[in-house]
């Protein structure tokens, strides 16, 4: 369960699969990756070769939070601090998210 004791652990939500805790040390790993798809897509390129990359790391961003992150009971209602969008984002969608700092802004 949620609550005030876990304020230093950070709520990252998975569009379309739940919310989970993650301490600070996965947040770096969220933040890597974020920063590797920033980078990746602020080229504007769509060949084959970028989508494939693209796709593997936001399955891997995906995997860091169910694998390393304490799942939030879906009844539960928590404000996200990140949201990860689902592994079916298209690449275009994900341009408008992964510009700037990326969804992660404060690590």
């Amino acid at each position: 369960m949620w609550n005030k004791k876990n304020k230093e652990k950070k709520i990252v939500r998975i569009l379309g699969f739940g919310q989970y805790t993650v301490d600070s040390n996965t947040m770096h790993e969220i933040n890597t990756v974020d920063n590797k798809i920033v980078k990746l897509l602020e080229n504007g390129e769509n060949n084959d070769s970028v989508r494939a990359e693209f796709e593997r790391q936001i399955k891997l961003l995906n995997l860091i939070v169910e694998e390393k992150g304490d799942a939030i009971a879906s009844k539960e209602i928590v404000q996200s601090d990140v949201v990860v969008p689902g592994k079916d984002i298209t690449l275009e969608e994900a341009r408008k998210l992964f510009k700037g700092d990326g969804i992660v802004k404060d690590v």
